[in-house]
């Protein structure tokens, strides 16, 4: 005689960013960095953009995840033993170089990266070679793992993984990083985390990460059976310098 245990628990994403798109042969990723409130004004919303597109710091941050892209789209990644001498995806296309990306309750510097794969299959190997991206690791990439391995003190789960589908014509996978995990009779566990660059100050990037479980707070702390909020609040490091394209 055994009984059975049902947990009931889910991941919800607010994810703004496609880490991979393919439909038929054309794919694309999107670089997305630095992070501002909207602004409670037209006149505070214009300076906030100014700001964040002008910050020598937030360039730096998004400058990195977007060539980190780039060069990742470019480079041949086999997934077999077999040789392979042609990057998988050609015509590399930035566009565009810098932009805002507005949401709801924040804003981000924004580009798409596009291309085409030589045949549909190459977007697994695609998809492999874009995680884990900068935002989520940091750069060097093996660098950044052995760190995290050495400071993080808790287990990421689900957190800053792939998620999304493979289709027959279309594929599309966002990186859960804004994320909360909701267990019946636990609460929510909410996951969000900063890149860590040169010119970052430590109560800004505090400041960043409240922003970003906000949008989840503001959701739960409507919800009676969620009353039950934990916070894991983390830092990712981001390091290492940014080679001329």
């Amino acid at each position: 005689m055994w009984n059975q245990v049902l947990v009931l628990r889910y991941i919800f994403l607010e994810q703004p960013e496609r880490l991979f798109h393919k439909k038929h042969l054309g794919v694309c990723s999107e670089a997305l960095a630095a992070t501002r409130p909207r602004g409670d004004s037209m006149a505070s919303a214009m300076e906030i953009e100014r700001d964040l597109l002008t910050s020598p710091k937030d360039d730096i941050e998004f400058s990195i995840v977007r060539e980190n892209i780039r060069e990742k789209l470019k480079v041949c990644f086999p997934s077999t033993a077999v040789p392979c001498f042609k990057p998988y995806v050609t015509r590399v296309i930035v566009k565009p170089q810098k932009n805002m990306r507005k949401l709801a309750r924040v804003q981000h510097l924004y580009s798409q990266l596009a291309g085409q794969i030589r045949r549909e299959d190459d977007e697994f190997d695609v998809l492999t070679a874009l995680h884990p991206t900068p935002a989520v690791c940091g750069c060097p990439v093996d660098e950044a793992k052995l760190l995290i391995n050495q400071i993080e003190s808790f287990d990421r789960g689900m957190y800053a993984g792939p998620v999304g589908y493979f289709g027959g014509g279309e594929s599309e996978f966002s990186v859960g990083i804004r994320s909360a995990l909701v267990e019946k009779g636990l609460g929510a566990l909410i996951y969000a985390g900063t890149v860590i660059v040169s010119g970052s100050v430590s109560s800004s990037e505090w400041k960043e990460l409240d922003l970003k479980i906000s949008q989840f707070t503001k959701s739960l702390e409507h919800e009676p059976a969620l009353q039950q909020i934990n916070y894991k609040k983390g830092k990712m490091r981001l390091f290492g310098k940014l080679s001329a394209n």
